[in-house]
C-alpha cells in the first residue's frame, strides 16, 4: 500500500466525474458489488460504484440464485425479486442422472415451501441479473471506466487513485473485483489455496468447462426438463442443461454447462458443443427418446475453476478506515451446486447491513468478516464433494459412489440437508448455523465443521 504523500504524482488536472470522497466506494458493479450497493442505497448511506470496465459484464457465466439471496434482496427491494422472478425460469428441483438417464439422486427444493417465499433455484442468466439491479440503483452512483491504480491510507479515510488522472477519499472501501481483485492486492491481502494454504496460481491441471448459450431443435426431447436444472454425470464430465426465458415464444433457450477433460477452444462452435452431447448428452446412451440437437449458438466461452479464499475479509487501517472483500474478491471455487453468484449477492446484502451498523469500533465488520469467511469455507468444501460426482470419472471408486450416492438419498432427512445448505437458508438462524463452535475474525472454526 502507499503513502498518500508518494501518489501525489498520479493525479492530473482533469475534471473529474467522480465525487472527491463519499463514505462507500464499491470497487466492482458485478452481482456482489450491486447487492451491496442496493442494500447500502436502501439504507441512505452515500456510496459510488466503480469499475474497470467501459460497459457492463456481458459475458458473465453464472445462472443460478437460490433461496437465501432472493430473501436477502427482498428484504430491501421485494419490486426488484419479483421481476427477477418473472424474468428467470423458477427450478423447484435439481436433478442428477447418469449416462443411462437413471436417477442418481433428486434435490427438491420445493419441499423448502414452508420455510421460504423461493422455494426453487431461480435460472437466470447473470447479465440479466445485473442490468436488473443496475435499474434499481441511481444512475448517477455507477461510474465505468474508472481503474484503480494505488490506494493509500489518509486519517481515517482511504484514497483511491484512478488510471484516469481522478481520486476519490472514502471510510469503507468494499472490494467486489473479482478473483484477480486489485483491490485485495494493494490491500496486501493473501489469496490462499483452502487445503494446502498457499498462494493461488494458475494451474493447468485446474479443471476446465464450456459454458453455452445455445437455442435446441424442436421437439425438445421428454428427458430434457423445459422447468428445471438437470445434471447428467459420467463419461469424462457433466452435461448441464438449465432451462432459461428467451423472450420468444415457444424458443427452447437453454444454458449448457459441458465439464471437458482438456482444455476446449476459446470460442467453442456448434460441432464441438454437439459432439459432447452426441458423446455423453441426452439421448447418448439410453436409446428411449431422440439424441438432443443444437440449433444455433448464441455465445460460448471456456473456463477454468480453482479454489481460493482470501486469509481476511477485512483490513482495518491504523487510522480507522476499512477494506472489505466480497464475491469472487473473497473466494472462489467451481460451478457445482450453483453457488458462486448467490455466495456473492449474500455477501454483500450483509455486508451493507454490517455497515450501517457500524460506528467506528471493529465489532460489527470483525463478526461480519468471520461469519462470511467461515460460510465462504464450508461453501467451498460442500462443492469440491458435488465437483467429484459431477467430475463424471468412469472408474471403480466413481462407480461405487453414484451406487452409494443412490443408496443414501433415499433416507429423506439426507435430500432435507442437502437442500438447506444448497439453499444457503442453513445460515439464517444463527451467525453460523452449522458447526459445533464459533468462527473467529478469520473464520476459522474452534471446533470440527460439518460438511
Amino acid at each position: 500500500m502507499w503513502h498518500c504523500g508518494l501518489t501525489k504524482q498520479l493525479t492530473g488536472t482533469m475534471v473529474s466525474t467522480l465525487p472527491s470522497s463519499t463514505v462507500v466506494c464499491i470497487v466492482g458493479a458485478g452481482p456482489s458489488g450491486l447487492a451491496c450497493a442496493l442494500g447500502i442505497s436502501a439504507r441512505n448511506i452515500p456510496f459510488v460504484i466503480v469499475d474497470a470496465l467501459e460497459t457492463g459484464h456481458s459475458n458473465s457465466r453464472s445462472v443460478g440464485v437460490h433461496a437465501s439471496a432472493l430473501e436477502a434482496l427482498y428484504s430491501t427491494h421485494p419490486g426488484l425479486v419479483n421481476t427477477l422472478v418473472s424474468d428467470g425460469v423458477p427450478s423447484s428441483t435439481i436433478r442428477t442422472v447418469d449416462l443411462y438417464e437413471q436417477l442418481v439422486f433428486e434435490q427438491r427444493l420445493s419441499d423448502l415451501a414452508p420455510y421460504t417465499k423461493f422455494p426453487f433455484i431461480l435460472l437466470i442468466p447473470q447479465h440479466t441479473f445485473e442490468q436488473r439491479m443496475h435499474e434499481v440503483l441511481p444512475e448517477e452512483v455507477t461510474h465505468w471506466g474508472k481503474k484503480v491504480v494505488a490506494m493509500c491510507e489518509d486519517g481515517g479515510h482511504y484514497r483511491l487513485f484512478f488510471q484516469s488522472g481522478e481520486t476519490l477519499e472514502a471510510q469503507y472501501i468494499v472490494a467486489a473485483d473479482g478473483s484477480k481483485s486489485t483491490m485485495r492486492k494493494l490491500a496486501n491481502i493473501k489469496f490462499l489455496h483452502p487445503f494446502t494454504g498457499k498462494d493461488v496460481m494458475p494451474d493447468p491441471s485446474d479443471p476446465s468447462y464450456v459454458a453455452a448459450d445455445v437455442i435446441f431443435e424442436k421437439p425438445l426431447p421428454p428427458n430434457v426438463p423445459k422447468d428445471s436444472l438437470q445434471i447428467m454425470v459420467g463419461g469424462g464430465g457433466m452435461v448441464l442443461t438449465a432451462p432459461l426465458r428467451s423472450g420468444q415464444k415457444d424458443n427452447e433457450y437453454f444454458r449448457l454447462y459441458l465439464g471437458v477433460p482438456d482444455i476446449p477452444p476459446p470460442r467453442p462452435d456448434q460441432a464441438y458443443l454437439q459432439a459432447v452431447i452426441d458423446a455423453r448428452g441426452p439421448g447418448s446412451h439410453a436409446e428411449t427418446y431422440p439424441k438432443l440437437k443444437i440449433k444455433t449458438v448464441l455465445d460460448s466461452t471456456r473456463f477454468q475453476s480453482r479454489r481460493g479464499l482470501a486469509e481476511r475479509f477485512v483490513h482495518r487501517s491504523p487510522g480507522g478506515g476499512n477494506i472489505m472483500l466480497i464475491g469472487d474478491a473473497a473466494h472462489t471455487h467451481g460451478p457445482g451446486g450453483a453457488q458462486g453468484m448467490h455466495l456473492a449477492i449474500c455477501d454483500g446484502c450483509e455486508l451493507a447491513e454490517a455497515i450501517s451498523t457500524h460506528s467506528g469500533s471493529l465489532e460489527a465488520l470483525t463478526a461480519w468478516g468471520g461469519r462470511r469467511r467461515a460460510i465462504a469455507r464450508q461453501v467451498i468444501d460442500r462443492v469440491e464433494g458435488i465437483m467429484e460426482v459431477e467430475s463424471g470419472k468412469m472408474d471403480w471408486t466413481s462407480w461405487i459412489r453414484l451406487k452409494a450416492l443412490r443408496a443414501i438419498h433415499r433416507l429423506p432427512f439426507v435430500g432435507t440437508a442437502l437442500i438447506w445448505r444448497i439453499s444457503g437458508l442453513v445460515y439464517r438462524e444463527s451467525p453460523v448455523a452449522v458447526g459445533n463452535g464459533k468462527a473467529d475474525a478469520n473464520g476459522d472454526f474452534n471446533s470440527q465443521i460439518l460438511k
